[in-house]
């Protein structure tokens, strides 16, 4: 079985799980000013509280966890971080999602990273957008201890990353505005341009604020959506329903961003889901759908063909 997985490996090159993964868990890669770093999904009750009652800010501790291959030779590894969703209130690393995927990926042979970051705020505009910049902030915190890291064996020129919903549009922000050719005003990036590079993004039901942004950077962009997504713009629109209209300006969903990305000519891929839900990858028991394989098998193809 060994020798086979070997075989494997060597003629399809992360497309095939050929390796065993080992966890490192709960790993701490930096400190922040923050409300807090995770909290429970589906508690309605807690998520009342949580939105409402964030309380002042305080030092918290971020905290990742990293899938790699334990018996991988072929080095240096490619990387893929992962960023959960909740609308910058709710939502875990650890997420079957999530923990499912890196799981996957690491088997591929990548390291496979899925990160907490800072989560809540008070209900005003500024404050969502702060949020918005707080969880773009901690993502590229990850990717400086992540490159830190000599013993992951991480290829800085082969990183890939994806998120869902609100960590899709923190991956955006990183590959397009944090990282894009035009500097953004309201966070400093820790990385130079030039030290790594970012080869594609899984948009998993996330938006932008301003389809501009799309021209700062040549990233392809891998995109999944239901039509009649409840809480996210599929084309244009406002967020969370009513109340996006009194917390949030109107954003572009996956749809309108996969437009403006051929229109740029940047390589693009878009599946338009019918079901009416936003999150398709876990049902309401946060078990696996259909979905979560269809998603995963897509961005492995996705990825690997921006290997070269």
């Amino acid at each position: 079985m060994q020798i086979l997985a070997l075989i494997l490996a060597m003629a399809l090159p992360h497309l095939t799980p050929s390796y065993q993964v080992t966890v490192e868990k709960d790993v701490p890669y930096a400190t922040a000013m923050g409300y807090y770093t995770h909290a429970p999904v589906g508690d309605k009750g807690s998520t009342f509280k949580l939105l409402f009652h964030s309380g002042i800010p305080k030092p918290v501790t971020l905290e990742m966890d990293i899938y790699r291959p334990s018996d991988d030779t072929n080095t240096p590894r490619p990387l893929l971080l992962m960023m959960h969703g909740g609308s910058f209130f709710i939502g875990h690393k650890s997420e079957p999602g999530q923990a499912g995927w890196c799981e996957y990926f690491a088997s591929l042979g990548y390291v496979a990273v899925s990160i907490n970051y800072r989560l809540g705020f008070h209900p005003t505009k500024k404050e969502i957008r702060q949020a918005e910049y707080r969880a773009l902030e901690d993502a590229d915190a990850a990717l400086e201890y992540l490159f830190g890291r000599e013993d992951l064996l991480i290829d800085k020129d082969r990183v890939f990353i994806a998120g869902t919903s609100a960590g899709a549009m923190t991956a955006l922000n990183l590959a397009f505005r944090l990282y894009g050719s035009q500097p953004m005003k309201e966070v400093q990036p820790r990385l130079g341009r030039e030290d790594f590079r970012i080869r594609a993004i899984a948009n998993l039901w996330g938006s932008v604020h301003d389809l501009s942004v799309l021209e700062n950077a040549s990233v392809p962009i891998l995109s999944f959506q239901s039509v009649n997504d409840p809480v996210m713009p599929y084309d244009f629109g406002y967020p969370l329903g009513f109340a996006g209209r009194l917390l949030s300006d109107p954003m572009y969903g996956t749809h309108a961003v996969y437009e403006k990305a051929l229109e740029l000519g940047l390589r693009a891929e878009h599946h338009p889901c019918p079901e009416a839900r936003h999150r398709l990858h876990l049902d309401d028991a946060m078990a696996y759908t259909e979905r979560f394989y269809e998603i995963r098998d897509a961005m492995v193809k996705f990825f690997a063909a921006e290997m070269e």
